[in-house]
């Protein structure tokens, strides 16, 4: 598959973000070709997409048998490759990898399948942001540790692993060696601070920095407000002050900010993937042979309400639609709005639900 042919796959899960998944399809080309540096970061508040993106290039990798040994995909915080006492232990990485590649290959596998499953994953490491070398204006060394044992590993380590099999219904123990530099690594993180950090940089009186305006109208008075967007503004040198090591960041590829969610992708998203909330919705209510429906104006209404909490992006959905679903999944035929049809039920979700709901739920 061409990274065109990728993007168009990974697309089916992940709505907007189009930017972040063209970089994505090049690093999966880069992957199955055996190619190094493919390797991103992505920098986005808390249900931007992160963690749906590495879902969606694990459905890409069970989309066709061609792509078994690269199947292996695990996600981890970043924190876990270290101890209570502070050591950073990698071999907590490849005990998670071993075991997802047993999942895969099943019981019986061989030492060498389970290498090639290893040595080929794609490592997701989330909360990256976590092991950043400065906390509280101090030095953290443990985090620090944690970049320098992923920065050996990302730019290629030959790591001898004890396995035991199982050959002719007999257990046996072997050596097998993995090459980390086939791996494929994304690491992930909200970077919180980053926002507060650049604006200070970019509106300092040494910047030199113009920001762009706007005219908002509001309350039949007009407003003048400047616009200050991070993916504008940020630059490589931002992560060092925010505590990632140069020497670390020098193995992604690229650094990746992805887009805060507004109310027209919200709707997309409550809407179009096959995981979606309402679609998840509608099993639900298939149970009781009732086909669940709702109005454009509905969505919308549920999808700008969304849209108010940004700061946990996706995620808002769920905590919105489920006011105003919860009433319909407790009791259905108590409620007036199921209306009997055919052999079966119909009920209709319109705008005037959504808003007596959302205000009752808030009463």
């Amino acid at each position: 598959m061409r990274p065109t042919e990728i993007n168009e796959f990974l697309q089916q899960d992940v709505i907007g973000q189009e930017e972040a998944l063209r970089f994505v399809s090049v690093a999966i080309f880069k992957h199955f070709q055996g190619e190094p540096y493919g390797n991103l970061l992505l920098l986005g508040n808390s249900g931007t997409g992160k963690t749906t993106i590495m879902r969606a290039m694990e459905h890409l990798y069970h989309s066709k048998e061609e792509f078994a040994q690269y199947r292996t995909v695990v996600i981890m915080n970043a924190n876990t490759l270290s101890t209570d006492e502070g050591l950073i232990d990698t071999h907590r990485l490849f005990d998670r990898l071993e075991e997802r590649a047993r999942q895969l290959l099943g019981p019986d596998a061989a030492s060498d399948d389970i290498r090639i499953y290893m040595q080929h994953a794609t490592v997701c490491i989330d909360e990256i942001d976590k092991v950043s070398g400065i906390v509280g204006g101090k030095p953290y060394v443990t985090g620090l540790n944690i970049q320098q044992a992923l920065l050996t590993l990302i730019e290629g380590e030959k790591v001898l692993r004890d396995l035991t099999v199982t050959k002719d219904g007999v257990p046996e123990r072997t050596s097998v060696e993995i090459n980390t530099g086939h791996m494929l690594f994304l690491g992930a993180g909200a970077f919180e601070t980053l926002y507060d950090q650049v604006f200070t940089r970019v509106t300092s009186p040494t910047s030199r920095v113009k920001l762009p305006t706007e005219t908002v109208y509001e309350d039949g008075e007009v407003d003048i407000r400047e616009v200050f967007h991070l993916r504008d503004h940020f630059k490589q040198e931002d992560l060092f002050d925010y505590g990632m090591q140069p020497q670390f960041l020098s193995r992604f590829d690229n650094a990746l900010i992805l887009e805060d969610l507004h109310a027209g992708i919200l709707k997309r998203i409550f809407l179009e993937p096959r995981d979606s909330v309402f679609k998840a919705s509608k099993n639900f209510f298939r149970k009781y042979e009732i086909d669940l429906e709702i109005t454009d104006g509905a969505t919308r209404k549920i999808s700008q309400e969304a849209s108010f909490r940004s700061r946990i992006g996706a995620r808002a959905l769920k905590a919105v639609w489920g006011r105003v679903i919860k009433p319909f999944e407790y009791d259905p035929f108590a409620q007036e709005q199921v209306k009997k049809v055919g052999k079966g039920y119909r009920l209709v979700i319109d705008e005037e639900v959504v808003v007596r709901n959302l205000e009752a739920s808030v009463g």
